[in-house]
């Protein structure tokens, strides 16, 4: 996934949101997806690593 597809913050309990941009026709986007994670959440590993990535400035 491309990194300015989405966009990750980590709230002080830990826990990821995840924004996922949207793109829509003629200009009209939907609403962004919006997920969160958990430490105990088997995908958390990743987009930790993800989050770490986009604070590096990749």
């Amino acid at each position: 996934m491309e990194v300015e597809k989405y966009t990750i913050e980590r709230r002080p309990n830990g826990v990821l949101l995840v924004h996922v941009h949207s793109e829509g026709p003629d200009g009209q986007p939907l609403p962004d997806a919006v997920f969160t994670f958990r430490p105990i959440d088997p995908q958390y590993e990743i987009w930790s690593r993800r989050f770490a990535e986009q604070q590096a400035g990749r």
